[in-house]
């Protein structure tokens, strides 16, 4: 029936969707009338008949000491939608708490070998859309080995952008591009050569140790817009150190 699916969206199953438009079709009518009709067993009218005078869809006709069943007017499904957008709107802030909570509590990943470490890599590419950014913290020399091997090819084709904060060594070793700008930590600071990674991307954190091979990857929405906020004033004050 062709209303069948809009009715269905305010509560109505398909079976009460077709005898109220049976009814709206006809004039008041009995159990057996509508049974003979819409081909729906009169046990299940009996059953769905109250359903429709709760919701004042239809209403009930004496006529020679017999029951008749008579639609009410289709406006009364006004009400109906109304109800369902209420009940929407109330339940709306028990489903953004839900939804809140999940940022609130970290899922983290504890990670073996090289092969989570290439995977880390590999989730950075398809977690960032086109043209978004992804900070690292790098003091390794040459982590290349770690990398999957479509990997150069997805990240430009993405065209994701990466600032570097590294060493000074390593920073020799690079060169800025248009999607990559790399500043580094002064020697007379530290070395920076402990061969440990952070990246972060998207609403996670990563945390790789190429001495172990152990890593971590912690998604939670605020703590990576945290480690993304503090990144950034550091890279600002080292690409500032650079330019004095």
């Amino acid at each position: 029936m062709k209303y069948s699916n809009i009715l269905a969206k305010i509560w109505l199953s398909d079976t009460e969707s077709k005898i109220y438009v049976d009814l709206l079709e006809n004039w008041a009518s009995n159990i057996v009338e509508i049974s003979n009709r819409t081909w729906i067993h009169r046990p299940i009218i009996y059953r769905i008949i109250p359903l429709l005078k709760e919701n004042s869809l239809i209403w009930e006709i004496i006529k020679w000491k017999r029951k008749y069943f008579k639609a009410e007017s289709p406006e009364y499904l006004i009400k109906l939608f109304n109800n369902l957008s209420n009940s929407f709107n109330y339940m709306m802030p028990e489903l953004q708490e839900l939804y809140d909570s999940k940022w609130s509590k970290p899922n983290i990943k504890l990670l073996k070998w090289k092969k989570w470490i290439k995977e880390i890599f590999a989730d950075i590419v398809f977690s960032l859309k086109t043209e978004e950014t992804f900070y690292r913290y790098s003091s390794r020399s040459n982590f290349w080995w770690f990398l999957p091997s479509d990997y150069k090819e997805i990240r430009d084709k993405k065209n994701i952008q990466r600032l570097v904060i590294t060493s000074e060594l390593k920073a020799k070793e690079k060169w800025n591009k248009i999607n990559r700008d790399i500043v580094h930590i002064p020697r007379s600071f530290d070395l920076f050569e402990d061969n440990i990674a952070k990246l972060i991307y998207a609403d996670k954190v990563a945390i790789i140790d190429y001495n172990t091979l152990d890593s971590v990857i912690i998604e939670n929405k605020l703590l990576a817009k945290f480690e993304e906020k503090v990144f950034k004033i550091l890279f600002k004050l080292l690409r500032k150190l650079e330019q004095e």
